[in-house]
């Protein structure tokens, strides 16, 4: 693959790929049909998960620990040859092993309708894209004929799978739409759909059935009714695996008018200006991390009687706007007419959208609809619509292909680039509600799946850090600017050419008659503004009173200084709002040492493969320049450590070696005249293919590059074969496994460990970081982290206000939308002198901005998210932090975070001022329990009872004041 899958995206393939496997064996075992369905989110990558599979299928995957199928082979169903399209690109920009490029796709193969012509059966390690509509009852391919070469479709498919050497996949893409009831408004696509699967008047039936869907209920129930066929378990990914992976924008922003009033000009040229800042933000974000250029697209969704002077007006605006677009390159449309328009000056050329995304030179993309079905455009940034509220699936849909982000992950450190902003001026907020359930997840029903749980944002402002500045600042500011005035002037009045205003001078006369200089000399650089009857000093130092005008003038060129670097004008500064009076200096250098107080630690997960996460972590070390001999060392300790551990564990060894080396048969001999059956042993050796293929299982369980550089150490000593034979014995003996499994985890925590005490981790770029801390992760020990300084994000302006808070508009007060419980403890804790400020802590956030404590569950490992940091003052003066965490419901995992808590708290005992964990009991009563209290810890230790209420009425709790 071209791309790193995400874990959950890896999982999901292994586990996929796996079935597969199985369901083929049952099938050539028993001919038991089957099928399942791969069940995942809009946004998630189920085009890169099914090119994943596809090539493990063909040619197995070492990192996924998967065998191929060399017999396979995959027709690809949908309802649209777009679909198919983009689908076969998407492969090729992928996999690596189905197609060298865009333009050479050996693997890839689009039916036609003469596809017959060419072909008599289905190739091994092929994808076949099929469009249903070809299957038609009056379809070339279903008729045969000359076109075809007499073949017919079906019996292509039936000789496909009756051949014993062919091993047939039928994946059909957006299964929802195609199957159950309500699947499709022709009643024709159930029937062409049911006869692949069933096989049509006779023909075999499809071995295996894949469904791609993000709703796979209906798929499911189809696949339900077929009495001979097994409908296998799911293979789910869930929103919130999405959603923390960073594939998928965090924030959508809606943007409508609260009255219906005319403000489409008003809301395009909004639309306008966050397109230029996401331009400029995301530029010096790529610039500073050394990344591609993401080239954000700014996305017009037009009325569908749109007319070209309408365009064109539109392009007017734009432009005046947005710098740096071209008038005949930056814009496209994808209308359904498939036409290149020329609206007024600005050529609007028609695109295919499955090549929007990689064609950086369209900057504005003109669509009417939801562009096409299966279609995404990560650069996608802002969305500007004309569409009226009555369109709103059309809305939906659209915005829900622009939520991937154009990294494939989240960016910390600027909120507004892990968002994406919709200027809706037809809609008005109630009739905004169906696209916010459809983007929330809380529908399915647009045409399209649910995508998640994106935060959605209406009427959205920025809030911003807080960093005070005093009055005296800014008068600092203001000299400064004015001096900044003053050296753009004198820089401008240095440079060559430069000629001051003739204001107050008389008009310069014409030369006279003979040719001669007039009397009214203009100033000169560097001579300033001479009395109008003297003559520049020249060279000699006297007045050059007869001196003739080609002397003055040469006189002049020669005192000219060398041009000057012009100062860089400043912005006038702007007084102190009250956003940056909500702190002094001093509280806020506070604030941040006690935030950054704060040890986070991340959920560990296992690795899948120890060899693989440290193959990974070398790599790393060495492409960021942290240790770049990681790869060589640990190829040469691998090497050294497989020959220490067969001598430490030579028994089982031998046993296994010889297991490999020595196929063990009976020779049965049948003397039928005497009548007498004889039995013998025989011993066959395994020649150099079979040792070859043997240590195939070694290269999947220690990677190839860990086998390889064991094969390279020892070649000239050993000889191919009996590395072979060595590393197939070593993977089939359990002590030697485990031995150097061990080894791999440590060693990997050896260079994680070297790593974070060196500091060198700060320098890295986002990339890299995101990279180190996924494979920290994985490693063993206890990795802490610190939270991410919030700097800016979006909310909504129609929440609470609050003052205090550590990110605020610049009114000072912060939008937040909490529940009574929460608004009563934040009300409360502002109101003690002591309080200094506050954060609402990013709830079920997996971002680095958000504040989590790891718990152990009934279903693993998870992490839980306080409430609320508040910053109070010591006896002292020093600011600390406290935790403040209401809980208005008992639920049942309530017990499993109160332990977490005090396994943290354990750990950590000094770090917090308070901690404590509020109760809502109802009637306006509010419990707490201090969790930094001993007995308080112990009372939760030892409690057994599923309802933990009673620990908040018991001795250990406290009214809350």
């Amino acid at each position: 693959m071209r791309v790193e899958l995400k874990d959950f995206q890896a999982g999901a393939v292994a586990t996929l790929a796996n079935k597969l496997q199985s369901m083929r064996r049952r099938y050539e075992q028993d001919g038991e049909l089957s099928s399942i369905c791969l069940a995942s989110p809009t946004g998630s990558g189920k085009t890169v998960m099914c090119a994943a599979t596809i090539e493990a299928l063909f040619f197995g995957d070492n990192d996924l620990g998967l065998m191929p199928d060399e017999n396979a082979a995959v027709l690809w169903l949908s309802d649209s040859p777009s679909l198919n399209d983009q689908t076969s690109v998407r492969f090729s920009n992928v996999a690596d092993k189905l197609a060298d490029s865009i333009l050479d796709r050996r693997h890839l193969v689009t039916i036609t309708n003469d596809f017959g012509a060419a072909h008599d059966i289905l190739e091994p390690r092929h994808v076949y894209f099929l469009s249903k509509d070809l299957l038609s009852k009056n379809g070339l391919l279903t008729k045969g004929g000359e076109a075809n070469s007499g073949r017919v479709f079906w019996d292509i498919l039936d000789r496909t799978i009756r051949d014993p050497e062919r091993n047939l996949y039928l994946f059909i893409d957006e299964a929802h739409r195609g199957l159950g009831a309500n699947a499709s408004s022709e009643r024709g696509t159930a029937t062409i759909y049911a006869n692949l699967i069933d096989g049509l008047d006779g023909r075999a039936a499809m071995p295996i059935v894949v469904g791609v869907s993000a709703t796979p209920q209906r798929f499911e129930a189809a696949m339900d009714q077929r009495a001979d066929r097994v409908r296998m378990p799911k293979v789910a990914v869930t929103p919130r695996e999405v959603q923390e992976s960073g594939l998928l924008k965090d924030i959508i922003e809606l943007r409508v008018p609260e009255k219906d009033d005319p403000v489409e000009h008003q809301y395009l040229t909004m639309a306008c200006e966050r397109y230029a800042l996401a331009c400029r933000e995301w530029g010096e974000y790529c610039a500073r991390e050394g990344e591609s250029p993401v080239n954000p697209l700014l996305l017009i969704q037009a009325a569908d009687n749109v007319s070209n002077s309408a365009l064109a007006e539109m392009c007017d605006q734009i432009t005046g706007l947005v710098p740096g677009l071209s008038e005949v390159m930056s814009f496209a449309n994808v209308f359904g007419e498939h036409k290149d328009i020329a609206a007024g000056k600005y050529l609007i050329p028609y695109v295919e959208p499955e090549f929007v995304q990689d064609t950086s030179r369209i900057r504005v993309l003109f669509a009417k609809e939801a562009v096409s079905n299966g279609w995404d455009c990560p650069r996608a940034e802002v969305i500007f619509s004309q569409r009226r509220r009555s369109d709103s699936t059309y809305i939906a849909q659209l915005v829900g292909r622009m939520v991937r982000t154009p990294l494939a992950r989240r960016i910390e450190s600027d909120d507004l680039l892990n968002s994406v902003a919709c200027y809706l001026p037809q809609f008005n907020p109630e009739s905004t509600q169906d696209v916010v359930d459809y983007l929330m997840g809380r529908k399915d029903d647009m045409g399209e799946s649910s995508i998640g749980k994106q935060n959605i944002v209406l009427n959205p402002v920025t809030i911003t850090a807080a960093e005070p500045k005093t009055n005296e600042e800014y008068q600092q500011e203001l000299r400064a600017y004015e001096e900044n005035l003053k050296a753009v002037e004198a820089a401008r009045q240095a440079q060559p050419g430069y000629q001051s205003s003739l204001e107050g001078f008389a008009t310069q006369e014409p030369l006279d008659m003979q040719g001669t200089q007039p009397s009214i000399v203009s100033p000169v650089q560097g001579c300033g503004n001479l009395p109008l009857n003297e003559k520049p000093v020249s060279q000699a130092g006297t007045a050059g009173g007869d001196s003739p005008a080609e002397s003055e003038i040469a006189h002049f060129n020669s005192v000219q200084p060398a041009p000057v670097a012009k100062p860089i004008p400043m912005s006038k500064p702007e007084p102190p709002n009250k956003r940056e009076q909500s702190f002094t200096h001093d509280e806020w250098e506070g604030i941040r040492t006690a935030f950054d107080s704060i040890p986070v630690q991340r959920i560990p997960k296992k690795a899948r493969n120890e060899f693989q996460s440290l193959i990974k972590t070398a790599t790393l070390l060495v492409e960021t320049g942290l240790d770049v001999n990681a790869a060589a060392d640990v190829n040469r300790q691998f090497t050294q450590k497989l020959k220490g551990y067969i001598v430490a564990n030579e028994d089982e060894y031998r046993a296994a070696r010889h297991d490999v080396e020595v196929a063990e048969t009976v020779k049965i001999t049948l003397d039928k005249l005497n009548e007498t059956e004889d039995q013998e042993q025989e011993e066959a050796r395994t020649d150099a293919e079979g040792l070859k293929k043997a240590a195939r299982d070694a290269d999947i369980r220690f990677t190839k590059e860990l086998t390889q550089a064991y094969r390279r150490a020892n070649f000239k000593e050993l000889g191919r074969p009996e590395c072979d034979l060595r590393l197939a014995a070593a993977v089939r003996t359990q002590p030697i496994v485990d031995a150097l499994e061990d080894w791999a985890a440590r060693c990997r925590k050896d260079y994680f460990d070297k790593v974070d005490g060196s500091g060198d981790y700060d320098d890295l770029n986002d990339a890299a970081k995101l990279r180190y801390d996924e494979l920290a992760r994985e490693t063993e020990g206890k990795r802490l982290t610190k939270i991410e300084w919030p700097t800016s994000t979006s909310t909504s302006d129609n929440f609470a206000k609050y003052p205090r808070h550590i990110v605020q508009k610049e009114d000072g007060l912060c939008p937040l939308d909490l529940k009574p419980v929460e608004d009563f403890i934040v009300k409360n804790e502002l109101a003690k002198s002591r309080t200094v400020a506050f954060y609402r802590n990013p709830s079920g956030s997996m971002s680095a901005k958000a504040f989590s404590i790891p718990y152990s569950s009934s279903v693993g490992r998870m992490a839980l998210h306080p409430d609320f940091l508040f910053f109070v003052k010591d006896s002292d003066g020093t600011i600390r932090p406290s935790i403040i965490d209401p809980h208005g419901d008992f639920l049942g995992d309530t017990l499993a975070k109160l332990r977490g808590y005090v396994a943290y708290l354990r750990e950590y005992p000094d770090v917090f001022k308070r901690v404590q964990f509020v109760g809502d009991m109802g009637n306006g009563e509010y419990r707490v329990l201090n969790l930094l209290r001993e007995d308080v810890q112990n009372a939760i230790e030892n409690y057994n009872e599923v309802d933990c209420k009673a620990l908040f009425y018991g001795t250990f709790a406290n009214n809350y004041h």
